[in-house]
């Protein structure tokens, strides 16, 4: 099986922002390369991540072999590479190998990891190969089969971005092809761009500029949980840091369709806040309140959509530790913000042709 070359590898990704060369390996990034000093550890890691982010391609092999540099998430996280043919999910591998994170935030194990795909139908096929949305992935061999033809395959459909928390980035998700904003897009026939960053969801401006940055036709910020923790933001900060999120975004996309979705259900954290800071219950309140008052400056095409209509108190056998929704939570919530927001007679998105 001959290894296709790192520069031709790194042109087959899509859903990243960034890309990593190395001598040895290509590894794509949901942040800016040049940037990445500008986040803390753990920030740098979720945003390294490659939740949503895959392989397109065209080819007639058979097979598919990968080597990798991997560090994955510790306790029980989705940890498979999924692969899709003519739009369809193929197979679920998991990986043999690779570096596990531990409770200090250091790594045990060797970081290289390999994952293999056989018996792949016959003739030229479209394929995606999604990485896990659980590690930290960089590409050091791709290898088809001998003689196979190769070409790239870049998505022309209209772009669905989203930023979000754990939640959106989506680790419970059964594979990143079942995470709620893939399922969203898919079903709107739309391409994905998950921004989504575990626990790093801060309403931040260096967050506003890369969404404001990506090539997109609708755009969906998940807002709240992760300033709920020990109070990141007060009343006036959060309404505030939503508003400058909102007019980082504008700046590029004056008029793309925009949805604001407030927390989702969680029972602990629905009337108790932390911190001094706000319960679910408040922000909610507060994301609505912001975006009427956007509509009310003649914003036209944004929209606020409360979480509880993505995931509420009737879906608590799907939410196992009372915050992240489980893998058929997670493809429940992707199923309802289609169902609510992109079909319809007045769907609040209307992404251009």
């Amino acid at each position: 099986m001959p290894s296709i070359d790192l520069d031709t590898v790194a042109g087959l990704f899509d859903g990243h922002v960034d890309v990593r060369r190395r001598p040895d390996s290509v590894q794509p990034l949901r942040v800016p390369v040049a940037e990445l000093g500008f986040y803390d550890a753990f920030t740098r890691w979720v945003a390294s991540a490659p939740a949503g982010v895959r392989l397109r391609f065209r080819s007639d092999t058979r097979s598919i072999a990968l080597k990798t540099l991997q560090r994955s998430a510790f306790g029980e996280r989705s940890l498979t590479y999924d692969l899709v043919i003519d739009g369809e999910r193929f197979a679920q591998a998991r990986p043999i190998g690779g570096a596990v994170m531990n409770e200090g935030g250091g790594f045990t194990g060797d970081e290289r990891a390999s994952v293999r795909f056989e018996g792949l139908p016959a003739g030229d096929k479209a394929m995606e190969l999604w990485l896990p949305q659980s590690a930290t992935v960089a590409i050091a061999e791709l290898r088809i089969d001998h003689g196979a033809s190769l070409a790239t395959f870049p998505d022309q459909r209209p772009t669905m971005v989203f930023h979000g928390s754990s939640i959106t980035h989506a680790m419970e998700a059964d594979g990143a092809d079942g995470a709620w904003p893939a399922v969203a897009a898919g079903l709107a026939g739309m391409r994905v761009v998950n921004l989504g960053w575990a626990g790093s969801c801060l309403l931040s401006g260096l967050a506003a500029r890369i969404v404001r940055d990506q090539r997109a036709d609708a755009i969906v910020l998940k807002l709240g949980i992760n300033v709920h923790g020990e109070g990141l933001l007060k009343e006036r900060t959060f309404a505030d840091s939503a508003h400058a999120m909102v007019s980082i975004i504008r700046e590029k996309h004056p008029t793309t369709p925009m949805v604001i979705i407030s927390p989702i259900w969680s029972p602990p954290r629905e009337t108790q806040s932390a911190g001094g800071g706000l319960s679910l219950a408040r922000m909610r309140e507060i994301l609505e309140a912001v975006v009427a008052a956007r509509v009310a400056a003649r914003d036209r095409h944004i929209r606020y959509l409360s979480g509880l209509e993505l995931f509420g108190p009737d879906d608590l056998a799907d939410l196992p530790d009372e915050l992240h929704p489980n893998a058929a939570g997670q493809r429940r919530m992707g199923e309802r913000f289609h169902g609510k927001v992109t079909v319809g007679p007045t769907p609040l998105l209307r992404p251009s042709a």
